[in-house]
């Protein structure tokens, strides 16, 4: 019995060591081997990334269009701006860290949903 329990705990150790090695050979790929995001990638994600906002956030009457757009060398990132007559949003992207939120104007406010 006991030797069952110990080929056990070997088997789920083994298994997290591959598990937590394949992690950060992925993370290490991401950020340091493959190049950063051209700015057409980046900008693809956060546009989706916006659009996927818009389900939780009520982000103004037209859709927000591109009003700004930076790259930063040192740390390999995107960050697209959008806006609209009534909201700005923000949004950061790169390979390594993936896409999220920089920031959001006051007029970007969250959709409100009955029966939740």
């Amino acid at each position: 019995m006991r030797v069952l329990k110990s080929k056990k705990l070997w088997l789920i150790g083994g298994v997290i060591s591959v598990l937590t090695i394949e992690h950060f050979i992925g993370q290490y790929v991401r950020c340091s081997v493959k190049p950063p995001l051209t700015r057409e990638e980046g900008l693809q994600r956060s546009t989706r990334y916006w659009k996927d906002l818009s389900k939780d956030f009520v982000l103004g009457g037209e859709s927000p269009t591109l009003s700004e757009e930076r790259y930063d060398a040192e740390r390999k990132e995107w960050a697209f701006t959008f806006s609209n007559s009534t909201c700005t949003i923000v949004v950061i992207t790169d390979r390594c860290h993936g896409t999220e939120v920089g920031g959001m104007s006051k007029g970007c406010t969250v959709r409100v949903t009955r029966g939740k």
